[in-house]
């Protein structure tokens, strides 16, 4: 699709494309880019390919620390900003229809939660109608902690999506039991485009 969501990236439709955003089991087009810009943001600083600074160094619960410059990774993400609100942001966010909240590296998981509630309930309340929270984790007892606030923004009407997104692929977790993911199974999407070998 383009910008507007007019047509999908090569102009091509075909039946399984139909069937799929008839399921609802297809995303925005640029969930699916920004998705893959951070898999592959994060793999490069797995790989120690990324020009960051010293100073910004994430542990990841090991003693080789990983580099990792949030704002440079911000920066690349601002392309979106005309289509969705972007948090974190510095500047003023609750014009759009969705949004998309980043959790990962140094934004831990409950204070993407918070930021996502926020932004629904309070910032832009009657505007938002769905949240993408993306994080590179996945802790049940932070979601078990917002368990009451995630059924409240869903009965003021807005749909928060969780996406689970790693150095070798991303995936949707449901989060409202089988309501959740249009499937109702783990789908693992990688942006690495060779062949399985056989």
């Amino acid at each position: 699709m383009d910008e507007q969501g007019q047509y999908d990236e090569d102009g091509v439709w075909t039946v399984g494309d139909v069937i799929n955003a008839m399921t609802g089991a297809v995303y925005p087009w640029y969930i699916g880019r920004i998705l893959n810009q951070i898999q592959k943001w994060l793999s490069s600083a797995l790989a120690g390919e990324s020009p960051f600074d010293q100073d910004d160094l994430l542990g990841w619960g090991s003693d080789r620390p990983v580099p990792l410059d949030q704002e440079l990774l911000m920066n690349e993400l601002e392309w979106v900003t005309p289509i969705v609100d972007l948090i974190p942001s510095a500047r003023f966010v609750g014009t759009r229809e969705e949004a998309i909240v980043l959790s990962f590296g140094p934004i831990i998981l409950d204070e993407g939660l918070r930021m996502a509630i926020d932004h629904g309930a309070l910032f832009a309340r009657g505007q938002c109608k769905r949240i993408w929270v993306i994080s590179d984790s996945w802790i049940i007892a932070d979601i078990a902690a917002y368990k009451d606030h995630l059924k409240a923004m869903r009965d003021m009407g807005v749909d928060m999506r969780f996406m689970l997104v790693t150095p070798w692929g991303w995936t949707e977790v449901p989060w409202y039991g089988d309501e959740g993911c249009s499937s109702g199974n783990l789908i693992w999407k990688n942006n690495n485009k060779e062949e399985p070998k056989k």
